[in-house]
């Protein structure tokens, strides 16, 4: 009994940070409509500087480390925080009011990247950095035994000021103005509008408090265990905390307390049966907090979508955050100059890459070939987002899948190879088909939460079970060799012209099917569900066959990471990597193949083959600041740059052709 105690407690303070973080996330939904996948990120940076502030400035009072110094520290780290929350607000939030959600989702993926680069680059960047022990100290030295637990300061802590916040926060809503402002432009900006309540200072407010509450989760979860490093806050705290909200619903501040601790005690409560039962070893493995989760995701979108306490909202049918790219004119596309322009693009692309293939060694060939891996999974991303208008944030666990797939089928199975990739198409089929089961019900944000819950289960459990991975060193494989076809040979060229060779063939596949009537069904599925159905298209049939599509191009990419790097394991699938594949098509151009090609060359190649000290923080860093570019000031992203210079440059070309028409001689003047 005392076991059972120990483990409910536990759960209740975890329940607690998650509530905290979720509050967080309701506020700034309620007050901008965005989804902010940036929020735990912002409790990290928070904590980075408070312990800056407390342990190694130089210009504040107190001893280093004292708890008086974070009495000052820990204010000053949370306005910092504040501020920048106020100036996302201002300088990007209000240029994407009235934009459909998903944009601002992307918007908060560029953040996201951003905040995760600069933590990485000031306070993580040199080896000493890296090793550095850091903490924040309690402001209390007391312990306390329950059960067979023991609560720390830190913990204790946690008990203390998660409802004293919410308590705060519930009187503020009920019984100031602003307040119940606030409350109501979230329940009808048009009326609260009407009413003369600014839209901008309820959006201002909702930011910089939300700020401040994933800065006081930040740095309540640094005392709690007593640590703090790169990964303190990440992937899995924004998935319980989305999913604590989404129990209370997305809509309701008290709900986010009682959907965290519903998620913690869950996850308590399995920790308990798992450490008093001995179940079968592959049900032991994936009966982890990760696909508890993902369950839970799964279970309120699908039946109680607007969760215990708020209001089910219609998400919206059109997915209007593609842009409509500069078509040529039927004149021009027809005109011999234009063909021209297309075929020396591809050739001049193509011998490039081989030339470069050919002069350089076994190193720029794998880069190359992660550019391909990356651009065909880019492909992938564009059917769903550009095609279809559907999004996913778990699209690196699909390729994991094929990765996983492929060296489990020829070195565990012995398949034949030339059977092995086939059947790694069908296995991503299957499993896209899966995922996308939950679209036929649930759309635009609450879909983005099921595919991100998704790479997060990938990651953390179904990647490092014995029946997928064999160990938790995961799968050593070697690809293997037909005649000329060196797939393992050190130079990496052989599997990079195999990859290119397989990237044509998915472009061809993808553009010869976007030119069909089933093409056409994604488009219309894009641009209005509802009039799609009106015109007779199967939305059902449309998306399964979308993701089936998806998964598989996805799962093949995964073949080709699988024999560029010969040792498959859960660690080289991350489920932040799937938000870098998001910011690929969107710079790329979405919607554009080619624009899949120029942002997986652009954000995965050209960083690496550059050479750098800092670049895995730099690189996150000017992706974030130019995904944020294309969202705010060029939605068509680099391809449209590219066919805007095509159109140009075709436009010279058939005039400069042109026969200039002979004069017609003037009529003779009767006299």
């Amino acid at each position: 009994m005392s076991t059972f105690i120990g483990y409910l407690v536990l759960g209740l303070s975890q329940g607690l940070i998650y509530g905290l973080l979720a509050l967080g996330l309701v506020l700034v939904y309620k007050g901008s409509r965005i989804l902010n996948l940036a929020h735990p990120y912002f409790g990290l940076l928070c904590a980075f500087l408070a312990h800056y502030l407390t342990a190694e400035a130089g210009f504040l009072p107190f001893e280093k480390g004292s708890v008086a110094r974070f009495c000052i520290a820990g204010p000053l780290a949370l306005a910092l925080v504040a501020l920048n929350g106020w100036s996302i607000e201002h300088s990007l939030i209000r240029k994407l009011r009235g934009a459909p959600r998903l944009v601002g989702l992307v918007l908060t993926i560029a953040l996201a990247q951003g905040t995760l680069g600069i933590v990485g680059l000031i306070f993580n960047r040199t080896e000493s950095q890296f090793f550095k022990p850091r903490t924040l100290p309690a402001f209390f030295t007391a312990r306390v035994r329950v059960g067979d637990l023991i609560l720390t300061a830190g913990s204790i802590q946690v008990f203390i000021a998660v409802p004293l916040i919410a308590l705060g926060l519930a009187a503020f809503f009920k019984y100031t103005r602003f307040g119940i402002a606030v409350r109501a432009a979230a329940e009808n900006g048009e009326s609260a509008r009407l009413l003369g309540i600014s839209a901008d200072r309820v959006s201002a407010f909702t930011w910089i408090a939300g700020s401040l509450l994933a800065g006081i989760s930040g740095l309540l979860i640094t005392v709690q265990r007593g640590g703090l490093d790169i990964t303190t806050l990440s992937t899995g705290f924004l998935v319980r905390a989305l999913a604590a909200a989404l129990i209370g619903g997305l809509t309701s501040l008290p709900g986010a307390i009682v959907g965290g601790l519903a998620v913690g005690m869950s996850e308590a409560l399995l920790q308990f049966t798992l450490s008093t039962t001995t179940p079968p070893q592959l049900l032991a493995e994936i009966l982890k907090p990760e696909l508890l989760s993902f369950l839970i995701v799964i279970l309120v979108l699908l039946f109680r979508p607007g969760g215990l306490f708020g209001q089910r909202e219609e998400t919206e049918d059109k997915v209007a955050f593609v842009p409509t790219l500069r078509e040529l004119p039927a004149k021009l596309r027809s005109a011999p100059a234009a063909r021209f322009l297309s075929r020396f693009g591809l050739a001049f692309t193509l011998v490039a890459a081989v030339l470069v293939s050919l002069v350089t060694g076994s190193r720029t060939n794998g880069i190359l070939t992660s550019v391909v891996v990356f651009a065909m999974v880019g492909v992938s991303l564009t059917i769903l987002m550009g095609f279809t208008g559907q999004i996913s944030l778990g699209h690196w666990g699909l390729v994991g899948i094929g990765a996983f797939a492929t060296a489990d089928l020829f070195s565990r199975v012995h398949l034949p190879f030339v059977l092995t990739l086939p059947a790694v198409v069908v296995i991503g089929m299957l499993v896209s088909l899966v995922i996308g089961l939950p679209a036929l019900r649930i759309r635009g944000l609450y879909l983005a939460v099921v595919t991100l819950a998704f790479g997060f289960l990938c990651e953390f459990t179904i990647f490092k079970t014995t029946f997928i991975a064999g160990s938790q060193a995961g799968v050593r494989w070697l690809p293997p060799k037909y005649g000329p076809l060196d797939l393992a040979a050190p130079s990496n060229r052989p599997l990079f012209f195999f990859a290119i060779a397989l990237l044509l063939v998915v472009l061809w596949v993808t553009r010869n099917l976007a030119r069909t009537g089933t093409g056409r069904s994604f488009y219309a599925l894009r641009e209005n569900e509802k009039a799609a159905a009106t015109l007779g298209v199967d939305l059902t049939r449309v998306k399964l066959l979308a993701f089936a599509v998806s998964g598989g191009i996805a799962a093949l990419a995964g073949s080709i990471h699988a024999m560029n790097n010969t040792t498959v394991q859960a660690t080289s699938f991350p489920a932040t990597t799937s938000l870098v594949l998001i910011s690929v098509v969107m710079i790329g151009g979405i919607g554009s193949l080619q624009g899949a090609v120029f942002g997986a060359f652009l954000v995965a190649g050209l960083p690496s083959l550059i050479e750098y000290e800092n670049n895995r923080y730099l690189v996150p860093i000017a992706t974030g600041i130019l995904l944020l570019v294309v969202i705010v000031r060029a939605r068509g992203g680099l391809a449209g740059l590219v066919q805007e210079i095509r159109f140009r440059l075709v436009r010279s070309l058939v005039e400069l052709g042109e026969t200039p028409p002979t004069p017609t001689p003037p009529a003779p003047v009767a006299q």
